[in-house]
């Protein structure tokens, strides 16, 4: 009899095990959260799920008035590792593991419907000022009117240099290099950060709340800056500046390679670089010049970019006529 008995516990345990077992092969979600920006204005809670192949992304601050609620869509995933967004089927989704998401999707402002860039840093805690000072190289993208028009009816790209002490007071200096004259660079604007938490702070110019900043950091001095421009009409507009540490140029070794970029056109493509040649997807090549217009920056016939150690490319038209859009990428995994 107790042999009986203890023969039957053995078998109901392993009945209860391979229960247990057929349980535990659910997919187990791989979802990030980020702090982001969109090249419209719209300050975002975007989030990824590698594993479900899904996203949303939630307005918490509007500058035309858009509705806060979930907005989702599905993922379709490229052999080049990268992924297409339901909402936004001619651009990426790319990401930089626990560094970067650069995304896009379709917004109707003014009852038009606008594709706009996407980018966001992994939410965090205990950022200090200390973090994140430093000097950056940056690209932007303005709307300067209510309608998003300047005086060729489109937005407006920049270029420029943003410095952060370690005070939390900030200088931006537009198309010039702070660098060079912190007192007096051209179109010099300046501020205070005022932190709101979970890796964002309030920039302040004057009285004017005039957007919110997100960074990633870390310990071996990579940074990445993301700005939300509210919607400061005069002066910044609404619409984001991106932007990377102003560290030397020294084309090839790491840097080479090829960089995935979204436009804020909705349109996606890639650059590669070998040394101070590249290539672009269309098939055309061209010559890299380091440290031009000023250190950290990269010239090319038609633009001025960066291609930087944190895996991020960046560039933007320096031709008036073509200054209505910018690109923002990373580097293949």
């Amino acid at each position: 009899m107790n042999h009986f008995k203890w023969l039957s516990l053995i078998i109901v345990s392993l009945m209860l095990i391979n229960c247990g077992s057929s349980t535990s092969t659910s997919t187990t979600s791989t979802s990030t959260t980020y702090n982001a920006a969109a090249s419209e204005g719209e300050l975002m809670e975007y989030s990824l799920d590698e594993t479900n192949l899904t996203y949303s992304y939630k307005i918490t601050s509007s500058a035309v008035g858009l509705d806060s609620g979930t907005h989702t869509g599905t993922l379709t995933k490229n052999a080049d590792g990268t992924y297409t967004p339901s909402t936004a089927p001619n651009a990426k989704v790319l990401i930089l593991p626990n560094k970067l998401a650069i995304a896009a999707t379709k917004l109707t402002i003014n009852g038009v419907d606008r594709y706009t860039l996407i980018a966001g840093i992994p939410t965090t805690t205990n950022v200090q000022f200390s973090d994140i000072a430093g000097t950056y190289n940056y690209v932007s993208l303005q709307c300067l009117t209510t309608a998003c028009n300047n005086s060729t009816g489109d937005p407006e790209s920049a270029y420029g240099t943003f410095n952060i002490s370690t005070s939390g007071s900030w200088v931006e200096c537009t198309r010039s290099n702070y660098t060079a004259s912190p007192s007096g660079c051209a179109g010099r604007d300046s501020g205070t950060l005022n932190s709101l938490g979970s890796g964002k702070f309030q920039i302040i110019s004057g009285s004017t709340d005039m957007g919110t900043g997100m960074f990633y950091h870390s310990p071996t001095g990579q940074k990445i800056m993301v700005i939300d421009l509210k919607n400061y009409l005069g002066s910044y507009g609404r619409g984001m500046i991106f932007g990377v540490p102003q560290v030397t140029a020294n084309l090839g070794g790491s840097l080479d390679g090829k960089y995935y970029w979204n436009t804020t056109l909705g349109t996606s493509g890639w650059v590669s670089a070998a040394g101070a040649t590249y290539t672009l997807s269309n098939g055309n090549t061209g010559t890299l010049a380091p440290n031009s217009p000023w250190l950290g920056m990269i010239e090319t016939s038609g633009g001025y970019g960066m291609i930087a150690d944190e895996g991020v490319y960046m560039w933007t038209s320096k031709y008036a006529a073509y200054d209505t859009y910018l690109e923002i990428g990373t580097k293949e995994q």
